[in-house]
């Protein structure tokens, strides 16, 4: 348990939720660009996906509902939307694309831990 795929093109923020993450012991497969971090979910299927809503190649807000009714609907991974995009309307509209959860950058690693552990068990470190 533990693997959180990480959809997010700006490689400060990609490479900081990484050393985070990794640090509490969970795996992380990152990837720039939606189109192929769909492919990816959909083909092993993370426990958590965390996605940042302003992608170079797709919206990520049409891409998590996408994703979500891809993969069996409530049965689907939670996505997490951890976007620079700011306020109440962002929440509300991550939800109304499916996101379990909304998350504005900048953010402490605290509020990230936290945010991922109420979905995703923290592994055991090895």
């Amino acid at each position: 348990m533990g693997y959180i795929l990480l959809v997010e093109d700006n490689k400060d923020n990609a490479d900081m939720i990484i050393h985070i993450l990794t640090a509490a012991h969970y795996d992380v497969r990152h990837f720039s660009r939606g189109l192929t971090a769909a492919q990816e979910a959909r083909r092993l299927r993370p426990d958590l996906v965390l996605m940042d809503f302003n992608l170079p190649d797709v919206d990520g807000r049409t891409l998590s509902k996408v994703l979500i009714q891809q993969m069996g609907g409530a049965l689907a991974p939670p996505i997490i939307a951890c976007t620079a995009r700011v306020g109440l309307k962002e929440a509300k509209l991550a939800e109304q694309f499916g996101c379990a959860a909304f998350l504005q950058k900048p953010f402490s690693p605290e509020d990230l831990l936290e945010l991922v552990q109420r979905f995703i068990i923290p592994p055991a470190s090895s």
